[in-house]
């Protein structure tokens, strides 16, 4: 009984911690840590009962106000939902990570800060794993039809997949590519960490921008059920995928080189 409670109050303080630092809810925690100190105080006989009716009235009061201006205000979903605009840049995402996994058609927003990626996780030992598009012209096809026009998709793949392959030679890189695009983006962040999150970016349909996509982050503190869903959806494109094929060796030189050895 102790492991589950002990478990739920980790995750609650994380939580807390993740509110605090991005400016959510932090009139109600501080409330809440008045409210612990008066209880302290007035069992201790230190504070008169009139003071600790006055601090409670006051309270009330702010909250009711607070309760008020917060419904007069944007929606919560608007909270939630964010643009591509909404996030720091890609680079900045890196410091501290040592487990960083990417799945993007061409991950370009990603492997345009390689060497950031190899300095910041690499070199420092963690791991990183990429997936993107397979370069297949009907893949890349079916995925060009659903997706804005504003870049080559092709090319674009073409340069990402060679970004990838110089940073395969850094222990813990690897990178591999799915057939079809399932229609998101990801980044999962320290997913084993306690302070470990994930934005999953949803792809629409033919948006004017790229930055226009919805963006949703999800904490492993403020939804462990969604923080575990969507690291089993990339473990399970992980496992789809293929590594990308050796440079200069397609089907029919293997099946050539295949012929040749069974005629020695």
């Amino acid at each position: 009984m102790a492991g589950p409670m002990t478990s739920k109050a980790r995750s609650r303080f994380w939580q807390a911690v993740e509110d605090v630092s991005h400016g959510r809810h932090r009139e109600a925690y501080t409330l809440f840590c008045v409210g612990v100190v008066l209880t302290i105080l007035g069992l201790s006989g230190l504070v008169a009962t009139q003071v600790m009716l006055s601090a409670i009235l006051a309270a009330l009061t702010f909250l009711v106000f607070h309760t008020t201006v917060q419904c007069a205000g944007r929606p919560p979903l608007e909270q939630v939902l964010e643009n591509r605009d909404g996030f720091t840049a890609f680079s900045q995402l890196l410091r501290g990570v040592r487990d960083l996994r990417i799945y993007g058609p061409t991950a370009v927003n990603a492997l345009t800060n390689a060497a950031d990626i190899r300095r910041h996780v690499l070199q420092a030992g963690g791991q990183v794993r990429v997936l993107t598009l397979a370069d297949d012209p009907q893949a890349v096809a079916a995925a060009g039809f659903q997706l804005d026009d504003n870049l080559d998709l092709e090319q674009t793949l073409r340069n990402s997949l060679l970004t990838a392959a110089k940073l395969s030679a850094e222990p813990g890189f690897s990178h591999r590519q799915l057939p079809v695009n399932p229609g998101f983006s990801l980044v999962i962040v320290n997913a084993d960490e306690p302070g470990g999150y994930l934005i999953f970016e949803s792809h629409g349909f033919r948006d004017d921008s790229i930055a226009d996509r919805m963006h949703i982050k999800v904490t492993k503190a403020s939804s462990p059920r969604w923080f575990t869903y969507w690291i089993t959806r990339f473990e399970a494109m992980w496992e789809a995928a293929k590594p990308p094929a050796k440079p200069g060796l397609s089907q029919t030189g293997s099946d050539d080189a295949c012929l040749t050895l069974l005629a020695r």
